[in-house]
């Protein structure tokens, strides 16, 4: 079974030195508008392929019966898999880091 972890927001780095309050805040939910679209997207298009989904916190937990490789094809192929890479934690080597074994309870 394959667990991915999707952060729902991501990490922003402005400050009040490299712009002003208003145009950080109105970037901001700009940002978020288009990256919450995205993971609409990515999450309407794991439950038609039968994954699980389960809101903890900041985050989903996304399952699936397939192995890790054949749930990457299986978002490849469903033209998915690049924004689930944006929402999930990667490794230094910049892979995808599955969280197998981590999470058992359904």
């Amino acid at each position: 079974m394959a667990t991915l972890k999707l952060e729902l927001f991501g990490r922003y780095g402005t400050s009040s030195r490299t712009a002003p309050a208003s145009a950080s805040v109105e970037a901001l939910g700009e940002a978020l508008g288009q990256r919450l679209k995205k993971m609409a997207l990515l999450l309407r298009k794991m439950e038609a392929l039968g994954w699980w989904i389960e809101p903890r916190g900041h985050e989903l937990i996304a399952r699936t019966d397939l192995d890790e490789a054949d749930a990457q094809a299986q978002l490849e192929a469903a033209g998915v898999w690049i924004i689930a890479r944006q929402h999930a934690p990667v490794g230094p080597d910049g892979r995808v880091r599955w969280s197998s074994g981590i999470l058992h309870d359904r």
